[in-house]
């Protein structure tokens, strides 16, 4: 496959030299206003700082793996103003999981218009883990289990420009299973062609019907089960297992891993959040973080191409 003549440690060097954690704060912080979904209370004073400024910083911030301490520290010199950090713990925790949605797929968007048609879609899932340890009933048994949340993410894969994108993502607790997940993630955004990946957790019947249905080739590594329906799509997948389909998924599944790899050592996997829409909202900025850079990446990369002022002043 064709792949992008500029290598990875060039572009890493090209995002890094062009842009500045001040200029993360204000690319968010012009989407949330032309998007008009912060919504700022008109009771009491006038606020010091636009809401959208300081959502962007805390945003940035819980991208880089900050917490509200480090925020109140040197949160004066991207905001203007000295915030407690108690008033960063208020503002991100009035802000909602649609806007965060929407703002992961204004910057996809934003990139697949740089981008080529995308034709690799892969489905993956993980677990965000937490410190807190809850009660649970096990058989009789009333024991401690940590509190842990699940993360279905459907990727789009561009191998010429090596550039992955969250094209869908849910969180859930742990009876929602990978398949169900996916299928959720299609229903969602179904207007996508070529191939759909997944590892033995997603063969399932009703998936693989979906995603034919959808206009996607389902690629999905075989169980050791074998299939009782010997007419369903599913019989007919493990028949031409061993060819192209084999050999498209060795090359290219693993990418998947990119996102749940680089969220971990930014620390972004484990949450400490205990309440449940924070920690929604705690594994929706890994998907954040991996749409805003890979936007970033191809950015710089186009920086040769002509620029109307417009958008050459967006972020100005």
């Amino acid at each position: 496959m064709p792949k992008n003549k500029i290598s990875y440690w060039k572009r890493y060097d090209l995002l890094y030299k062009n842009y500045s954690k001040v200029d993360l704060v204000r690319i968010i912080e012009v989407e949330l206003r032309r998007s008009g979904l912060i919504v700022s209370n008109k009771r009491g004073r006038k606020r010091l700082v636009r809401r959208e400024k300081s959502v962007s910083f805390i945003l940035v911030e819980k991208i880089e793996g900050g917490v509200y301490r480090k925020m109140e520290l040197e949160g004066d010199a991207y905001v203007v103003h000295k915030y407690d950090h108690s008033s960063y713990h208020e503002h991100y925790q009035s802000l909602t999981e649609n806007i965060l949605l929407h703002v992961i797929g204004i910057f996809e968007n934003k990139c697949k218009t740089m981008l080529n048609e995308i034709i690799f879609h892969i489905a993956d899932s993980t677990a965000l883990s937490t410190s807190v340890w809850v009660p649970r009933l096990r058989q009789g048994t009333r024991d401690k289990e940590k509190l842990t949340d699940k993360i279905h993410t459907l990727l789009g894969y561009d191998p010429t420009n090596q550039i992955i994108i969250v094209e869908s993502i849910i969180l859930s607790d742990k009876h929602l299973g990978d398949g169900k997940g996916a299928e959720q993630m299609l229903q969602k955004s179904p207007n996508k062609k070529g191939y759909l990946l997944g590892d033995s957790a997603y063969e399932t019947y009703n998936l693989i019907d979906l995603a034919e249905e959808l206009g996607l080739e389902p690629i999905f590594k075989p169980t050791k089960k074998p299939v009782h329906k010997k007419l369903s799509a599913k019989a007919r997948l493990r028949k031409i297992w061993q060819g192209n389909h084999h050999r498209i998924y060795k090359n290219i599944r693993g990418i998947g891993e990119v996102l749940y790899g680089a969220s971990t050592r930014k620390n972004l996997i484990q949450t400490k959040s205990q309440q449940k829409p924070n920690r929604k909202k705690d594994g929706l900025i890994i998907a954040l973080r991996q749409n805003l850079l890979s936007y970033l990446r191809l950015k710089a990369l186009n920086t040769i191409t002509r620029q109307t002022p417009k958008d050459e002043n967006i972020y100005k």
